[in-house]
């Protein structure tokens, strides 16, 4: 119920930022529309008195024009202009056109490029320098224009989206990066929340396997204890000894269970102490597949050995690295029910040791082998269903290798059996 509503009140949250995101995106949109308008206001206003001024000085220079026979140039594109027109661009081009509308920009609060030119009724050029006769089409279609005598003046602001936005960006900067912040929030409380509904779901199949494995050994040494305590049950010295190797030997099952967890406690706390001596990893290797030896004939399988490594001798933790070995061999017994069939090979490499652990078990799924080596992940086993665990062997093993600057992975396939690759150095500068 808790976690329900959790959930209802994250994506009421969500909701909430959308909502909020999609205000802040309609007043962004109205600002800039607003700007615009008045954007619009100031050009309008500027090209009057810029026009108004051109008209007063050609006025003057007019009464030169009628003593001029000769052509003004190639800036007076169109011949035969009237006499007020020949006079605009005369003083057009005698007086600093491009300082003009930029002073008058800048009267205005704006500060952007601007690129003019004077045209004619027609929509040809009578006036147009090299760096605006790049936007002719722009001058004519989305330019700004005023009436100057016969012609037209008109001008262009190459850049006015960015001009336009960095006006109101600072206003909204703030709201924005706000917001930005309360997403990122809001993304990691909801990663936060999945996580721990996985991690609560984990725990909770852990601690029904944790029962259950504790469950059957405890009952086990309980009847066999009550057996020997029994006065009235006549046991014969071979039943005796039955009831006390059933007794060691769920004891010592339920000194393998304690250990694992043991095991990943130390994996997750990073209190894992590390003893490094030289170890002879073959030696390893033989020492633990002896000792599981019975348990793997017993069910009809083989541990073949391939140890190729010339130089086998590595720094290492020997308690750790037989802990590993040993993970991985009753990781291959467990999941092989048909008998397993397990090989290991050694290879040496330029820095150090590479073993691979085979087995024909059911092999893995390809998409949980990412998984395999998170902590109290157990990889659903289909039709087997006596495959006992908790999902902590696998992750020790990550964590032990990983302290030893080594390197582990897996390759496999479902129903074709696993191949455990690890990687050790000779010297591993443990961390």
């Amino acid at each position: 119920m808790r976690g329900i509503k959790i959930s209802w009140l994250i994506g009421a949250i969500a909701v909430a930022v959308l909502i909020i995101s999609l205000i802040q995106v309609k007043w962004l949109k109205t600002s800039l529309d607003l700007q615009k308008k008045i954007f619009d206001q100031s050009v309008e206003q500027l090209l009057n008195t810029v026009s108004h001024w051109i008209l007063v000085e050609a006025d003057f220079a007019s009464l030169e024009i009628d003593h001029e026979t000769e052509d003004l140039g190639d800036p007076l594109i169109a011949d035969g202009l009237q006499r007020q027109s020949r006079a605009i661009l005369l003083r057009m081009e005698t007086i600093p056109m491009d300082s003009l509308l930029s002073l008058s920009l800048r009267e205005h609060g704006i500060e952007t490029s601007v690129v003019f030119g004077a045209f004619d009724r027609y929509g040809q050029p009578a006036y147009l320098d090299e760096r605006s006769e790049v936007y002719r089409e722009e001058l004519l279609e989305k330019g700004y224009s005023v009436g100057l005598g016969p012609l037209q003046l008109r001008v262009y602001f190459p850049d006015l989206g960015r001009h336009l936005v960095k006006s109101i960006v600072e206003a909204f900067m703030l709201s924005g990066v706000m917001l930005l912040f309360i997403a990122i929030g809001l993304a990691y409380v909801m990663r936060s929340v999945i996580k721990s509904k996985e991690l609560v779901r984990i725990r909770r199949e852990l601690m029904n396997n944790l029962t259950h494995e504790l469950k059957t050994p405890i009952s086990t040494i309980g009847l066999a204890s009550e057996a020997l305590g029994d006065s009235d049950l006549q046991l014969n010295e071979v039943q005796k000894n039955y009831y006390i190797s059933m007794i060691r030997g769920e004891n010592k099952r339920l000194g393998v269970l304690v250990e694992k967890v043991l095991q990943a406690s130390l994996s997750d706390s990073k209190s894992l102490k590390l003893y490094p001596v030289e170890i002879n990893i073959h030696d390893v290797i033989k020492d633990v597949v002896r000792n599981v030896a019975m348990q793997v004939r017993k069910q009809g399988g083989k541990v073949e050995l391939s140890l190729k490594a010339p130089n086998p001798i590595i720094y290492a933790d020997k308690i750790h690295i037989t802990n590993v070995i040993f993970n991985l061999l009753d990781n291959a017994i467990k999941y092989s029910p048909n008998g397993a069939q397990i090989k290991i090979i050694s290879d040496q490499t330029e820095d150090g040791v590479e073993l691979l652990v085979k087995d024909n078990g059911v092999g893995i799924p390809k998409e949980y082998i990412g998984k395999v080596f998170e902590r109290l992940f157990r990889v659903p086993t289909g039709n087997v269903h006596d495959v006992k665990g908790f999902g902590l062997g696998l992750s020790y093993v990550k964590t032990v290798i990983e302290r030893h600057g080594g390197h582990i992975y897996v390759e496999s396939e479902a129903d074709k059996g696993s191949t455990f690759v690890l990687k050790l150095k000779f010297d591993s500068n443990l961390k």
